[in-house]
């Protein structure tokens, strides 16, 4: 049986993976995976504003990488 509270709180960062069964880490590592796939809201606004002052990474429309142009 698979305990939910367990996985979001390995998830969470407030309970260690090796607490969990095997059943429960399975699941949590196809949640971390698909989480860490996707970008949070400040991570898109971090990228956003590098984008706007014309520096370093960031990311397009479609979530890919790409490199501003500096002002000189």
């Amino acid at each position: 049986m698979i305990d939910e509270t367990k996985i979001a709180r390995a998830l969470a960062g407030n309970l260690g993976t090796t607490e969990l069964t095997a059943e429960e880490f399975a699941a949590w590592e196809e949640r971390f995976t698909e989480l860490m796939g996707q970008p949070s809201p400040e991570e898109l606004a971090f990228f956003e504003e590098r984008r706007r002052s014309g520096l370093g990474v960031g990311l397009d429309a479609d979530g890919k990488l790409v490199h501003g142009t500096s002002r000189t």
